[in-house]
Order: C-alpha cells, then sequence, then structure tokens
C-alpha cells in the first residue's frame, strides 16, 4: 500500500498540495481530477519519488517500478515506434503487437518526429504499458486524441494493465473511467 501522509508542497512560496491523505492499494485504479494547474502533475511526481514533500510523509513506494507517461512525450525522435517501445521491451512480437494496437501498421517503422502528435502520444502509451513494472502513472495519456481513439486507447490500457496499480489524469470521458476511485484536488 502506498500512503500520503500530510503531504504537502510548495513552490516559489505558493501551496500546490496541503496536508494530503492518501491511500492506494495495489492493483487499484485511480483517476485524480482538479482544475489546471492544481497540482495533478506534481502529485503524480511525488508518487514516483521524482519530488520530495516539504511536509508530510509517502510511504510504501519501496521496491516498486513505475511506468509513467508524461505529458511531454520523451521519446527518441530519430527512431521508429518500434525503436521506442523496443527500449523497454525485449520481446519483438509483443512490441508489435501493442503497437498495431495503438497505431496503422504503416506507422510502426516511421521516425517518430514524422508523427502526428496523436500517434506520438500513444507510442508513449505503449512503451509505458511494454514495460515490466508495477504501477503505471499516466498524465494526460488521452491529450491530443480524438473520441475513438481515446476509446481505443482505453480500451489497449484496460487489456494491458494486467492487474498493475494505475494512476491517471485525464479529463477523458466519464465512461472510459467507469470502475476508477476518484481523488479531487480542490483548490
Amino acid at each position: 500500500m502506498i500512503e500520503f501522509r500530510g503531504v504537502s508542497k510548495s513552490f516559489d512560496g505558493k501551496a500546490v498540495l496541503h496536508d494530503l491523505d492518501w491511500c492506494i492499494a495495489p492493483g487499484e485504479q485511480w483517476q485524480v481530477r482538479g482544475a489546471s494547474g492544481i497540482g495533478k502533475t506534481t502529485l503524480l511526481r511525488l508518487l514516483m519519488g521524482l519530488e520530495t514533500p516539504d511536509a508530510g510523509c509517502i510511504t510504501g513506494r519501496e521496491g516498486l517500478r513505475f511506468l509513467p507517461v508524461f505529458q511531454e512525450d520523451r521519446l527518441v525522435e530519430h527512431w521508429s515506434a518500434v525503436g521506442n517501445v523496443s527500449l523497454v521491451c525485449a520481446d519483438a512480437a509483443r512490441v508489435r503487437t501493442l503497437l498495431c494496437a495503438l497505431l496503422p501498421e504503416d506507422a510502426l517503422d516511421q521516425p517518430v518526429r514524422t508523427l502526428s502528435g496523436g500517434m506520438r502520444r500513444r507510442v508513449a502509451l505503449a512503451r509505458a504499458l511494454a514495460a515490466e513494472g508495477d504501477v503505471l502513472v499516466l498524465d494526460e495519456p488521452f491529450a491530443g486524441l480524438d473520441a475513438q481513439t481515446e476509446r481505443q486507447a482505453a480500451q489497449v490500457i484496460a487489456a494491458q494493465r494486467a492487474g498493475r496499480t494505475l494512476v491517471l489524469v485525464s479529463h477523458g470521458s466519464e465512461a472510459l473511467l467507469q470502475g476508477f476511485h476518484t481523488l479531487s484536488l480542490n483548490e
């Protein structure tokens, strides 16, 4: 169990999170909601240990492997979709199968710099799903996707999650996020 107890975080004197308590049990699915700039990305960075709280503590992360999709895709621009996902998964058949569930087949071997923003987003998502790890941390995984592609990506996430804990920030459709616990961040 990952537990936030009294966690607070500020930047330049501005409180982003204040006295947050939150528990995440293994295998749970969480959606983090709140207005833009409220601290959702900061919360995910704290969860993964990329930021440290100013007050309070976070326990239960020891030994866990986090699988992030950041707001930026963070892809190797001159490599193909296959090459980018192969960085985290040596099973070539699995890489291609996963990518084919998210992209047209003719896009798999193109340099990702030539792909649309939505296609690049799906490559970043495939990379997180293909990796071995414990907690999927997805920051706006549906950004740049139309409604149909968003549904397709949500189905792939559900199929590939394999019981791993999932924490997701999304302004996506409520229908896509059925069965999720919700953490609402308020000002």
